[in-house]
């Protein structure tokens, strides 16, 4: 073969590994977008080994293994992309990510700070390593640079939402709230501006969950060959203080928390239609079907947590499949973890999350889903009085024990002093929580919103329009 066409031999060949390539990508990334994480997994572990340690195959298999609730498996594969691409900025970020919510804040302030020397208009990697840091002086370096950076990126990049939302949470910690306010409107209104969603989903599945699952349905038996297990379904909103309950159950020895995990709406699987037939054909299943998806549920939170008495699951819309659990799994309790209003919407106005919250980024969807959340937990506690205990973040921040003690109570738990040092607790925490569950609880949280009282008049307007006073400060 000439030297001519032994080039464009192995020409070929690369183009074809690269197309190759390319396509296992999409493949494995089809998938975990759809929220299919084990078979996204499969895809990436054979994209790998036939690849090597790519470090978008990499990341997107960190990303796959992070969301089953399998953290120590995805700090493994982080730092094997690192040790496989060591002077990559997005590895060295996503590594300081996994550290992050492994509670290694130590390490993962060293990843991000190593992503930022990397690639310094990595939006990412300012905003996540201002988010591990408290700022208490206007004139910290860290300010000047993220603005700057700020002016460097094209109008239209996404790392600027989080970049806006990094800058605004270290103004408000430095009283600037004038610029804050500033940085968290127009992280809002870029991050809604890339989403799809339809608020009117959520008003018909709370409708139609009020209408099917009503007291006469909530007399019904549990189904036939239901598990026995007792898991603890921690709901509400973002921002209400999920995390901080789950992390004081989480501290019994005695139970296990494992976060915000998929497991039940995967065991549930897909019920086909529009929203009102999705909930009556759920309303409807057979004994057998129900049984079922319990027995898939309790599989995978055992999977999740051996050995635990109590396992916590802590998956927010869980909310909406009370009356569904209640015959599948009828030894679960549930939790619903209400806050204020105007500190509830606030809290989530100025904080990006992680998960896919859709709602999140408007105030009057922030309004409407915080009502609708609220009116459906009142009717489960109103149909199924016992399963479903109801608690106020306030009530935690003004009587620690006091509340605490019900809680363990309601889950059947013998009291535990462990559950006071809730911050202590050495576990993953994979919310936007988790930092706060560290610490000790503070007061300061209440009436947080007081401050921006002048810019937050629309989202007063918004929760009035949805039936929630706020006008007086109240919760009601």
């Amino acid at each position: 073969m000439s030297k001519k066409n032994a080039r464009k031999t192995s020409q070929t060949g690369r183009a074809g590994a690269a197309s190759k390539l390319e396509a296992d990508l999409k493949a494995g990334h089809e998938k975990l977008q759809q929220g299919h994480l084990a078979k996204a997994e499969q895809l990436l572990r054979k994209a790998v080994s036939t690849h090597g340690r790519e470090p978008r195959l990499m990341a997107n298999l960190v990303a796959a293994i992070q969301r089953q609730g399998r953290l120590d498996d995805a700090e493994k594969a982080a730092r094997a992309s690192k040790a496989a691409n060591p002077e990559h900025a997005a590895t060295a970020n996503n590594l300081g990510t996994v550290l992050k919510f492994q509670g290694q804040m130590e390490e993962a302030a060293s990843e991000f700070r190593r992503a930022a020397e990397l690639n310094p208009n990595s939006g990412d990697a300012m905003r996540n390593l201002m988010g591990l840091k408290t700022y208490d002086d206007p004139e910290d370096p860290d300010l000047a640079a993220a603005e700057a950076l700020l002016d460097r990126l094209p109008p239209g990049d996404q790392t600027r939402v989080g970049l806006y939302f990094a800058l605004g949470r270290a103004l408000d910690e430095v009283d600037e709230h004038e610029r804050a306010f500033v940085c968290f409107e127009r992280g809002n209104r870029l991050r809604r501006s890339l989403m799809k969603y339809q608020p009117r989903e959520l008003e018909v599945l709370v409708d139609e969950s009020i209408r099917c699952y009503d007291a006469a349905h909530a007399s019904l038996a549990p189904a036939a060959g239901a598990p026995a297990m007792r898991p603890v379904l921690v709901c509400g909103m973002p921002r209400s203080g999920s995390t901080l309950v789950e992390q004081i159950l989480a501290s019994h020895p005695e139970a296990e928390g494992v976060g915000e995990t998929p497991a039940l709406p995967m065991a549930i699987g897909r019920i086909t239609g529009d929203p009102s037939q999705r909930v009556a054909a759920a309303a409807a299943l057979p004994d057998a079907e129900l049984a079922a998806i319990g027995e898939r549920y309790a599989a995978e939170l055992k999977r999740l947590a051996p050995g635990a008495v109590v396992v916590v699951d802590k998956f927010l819309t869980n909310f909406l499949q009370v009356g569904l659990v209640r015959r599948a799994l009828p030894d679960a309790r549930f939790i619903h973890v209400r806050r204020a209003p105007m500190d509830n919407g606030f809290g989530i106005f100025r904080t990006l999350f992680t998960s896919t919250i859709p709602y999140a980024y408007d105030f009057n969807e922030i309004a409407s889903a915080y009502a609708l959340t609220h009116r459906l937990c009142d009717h489960w506690e109103s149909v199924m009085p016992g399963s479903i205990l109801q608690i106020d973040y306030e009530d935690l921040v003004q009587d620690l024990e006091g509340t605490a003690r019900k809680i363990v109570d309601f889950v059947g738990l013998p009291w535990d002093d462990a559950c006071l040092s809730f911050h202590e607790t050495e576990r993953a925490v994979q919310t936007a929580s988790a930092t706060q569950v560290r610490q000790p609880i503070y007061a300061t949280s209440v009436e947080r919103w007081r401050p921006y009282e002048p810019h937050l008049k629309p989202l007063i307007r918004a929760f009035e329009a949805n039936g929630i006073k706020v006008s007086d400060g109240g919760d009601q």
